[in-house]
C-alpha cells in the first residue's frame, strides 16, 4: 500500500510572495518520485489545521500580511508546537518564520507576539540586506537568496544550524578564541523544524535539506523511501544553479539597502 503523505502549507494566498509554493513542490515531487502519495492541503484564515500532518510549511509576507494572519495562527499555536515536539516537519521562511518566534519588535517599537515554536525574537531594522547566501551545514553548504530586513537574536545559540560563508545572514554567532570579526548564521533547526530567511525559494536549490527533511518525516512514520529515485534531472538543474551562484559570490561583498 502507498503511503500518503499530508503537507500543509498556512496562507498561501498572503504568506507566499517568494516563491514559496515551490518549497511545497520540491517536497513533493521528490516524494512521489520515491514511490509516495501526497496530499496538499492549503490552509485559510477561519480553517481548521487538518489533523495527522506530516509537514508544515509557512512562507514569507510583509508586516501587514504578518498583522492579518496572527490572530488566526495564535489558534493553531498549541498543536503546531505539539507538532514540532512529535518530530514533525515544518519549514517556516521571512515572514513565517517571523511569526514562529516569541515576538517581533517593529520599527515604531511595536511587539507583536509569536508562537514561540522556536526560541528566538526578532527585531526590525532598517538596513535590508539582499544578496546571494552561502551557508555551511551540518548537511552541507545552503545556498540561495535573501532580502529582508530584520535581525534576529537565538536565545538559545545551540539551535543555530548554519554559518555564513558569504552573505549576511539573519544572527550573529558567538565568538570564540580570539575571533575579531563576529561570525554570523543563518538556519535554525529543532528536530525536523526550519526557520529561514534563505528564499529563492529555499528547497528546489538544495536537495540535500530536502532529503533531511524527507528522511525525517520516513522515520517518524515507519517508512523506507528511496530518495534517489528519479531525480538525476532535479539534482542536475539544482546543482547548476548552485554553480552559478557560488561564482556570483566569490569574492564579493554583501550588498544591503538602507531603509
Amino acid at each position: 500500500m502507498t503511503a500518503t503523505v499530508r503537507i500543509a502549507q498556512l496562507y498561501p494566498d498572503v504568506l507566499g510572495i517568494t516563491g514559496d509554493r515551490g518549497n511545497v513542490s520540491a517536497l513533493q515531487t521528490r516524494l512521489q518520485r520515491a514511490g509516495a502519495s501526497v496530499e496538499f492541503l492549503p490552509v485559510n484564515i477561519g480553517d481548521d489545521l487538518p489533523i495527522d500532518l506530516d509537514a508544515i510549511v509557512l512562507g514569507n509576507g510583509p508586516l501587514s500580511a504578518m498583522r492579518g494572519v496572527r490572530d488566526d495562527l495564535l489558534k493553531h499555536a498549541e498543536r503546531i508546537r505539539a507538532h514540532v515536539a512529535d518530530g514533525g516537519a515544518l519549514l517556516a521562511v521571512g515572514g513565517g518564520a517571523e511569526l514562529l518566534s516569541r515576538e517581533v519588535t517593529t520599527l515604531e517599537g511595536e511587539r507583536i507576539e509569536g508562537l514561540g515554536v522556536f526560541d528566538a525574537s526578532v527585531e526590525r531594522t532598517r538596513q535590508r540586506k539582499v544578496g546571494y547566501i552561502v551557508v555551511e551545514t551540518p548537511i552541507g553548504r545552503v545556498i540561495g537568496f535573501e532580502d529582508y530586513a530584520s535581525e534576529w537574536k537565538l536565545h538559545d545559540t545551540e539551535d543555530g544550524y548554519g554559518r555564513v560563508v558569504s552573505g549576511q545572514g539573519s544572527f550573529a554567532l558567538p565568538t570564540s578564541g580570539g575571533q575579531t570579526e563576529l561570525p554570523r548564521g543563518e538556519l535554525i533547526r529543532i528536530g525536523n523544524a526550519i526557520a529561514s530567511n534563505v528564499q529563492g525559494p529555499l528547497l528546489p536549490l538544495n536537495p540535500d535539506l530536502v532529503r533531511d527533511i524527507l528522511t525525517g518525516i520516513a522515520t517518524r512514520r515507519g517508512l523506507e523511501w528511496n530518495l534517489m529515485a528519479g531525480v538525476d534531472s532535479l539534482d542536475a538543474y539544482a546543482s547548476g544553479a548552485r554553480v552559478a551562484i557560488e561564482t556570483l559570490v566569490h569574492g564579493k561583498g554583501f550588498n544591503s539597502i538602507q531603509l
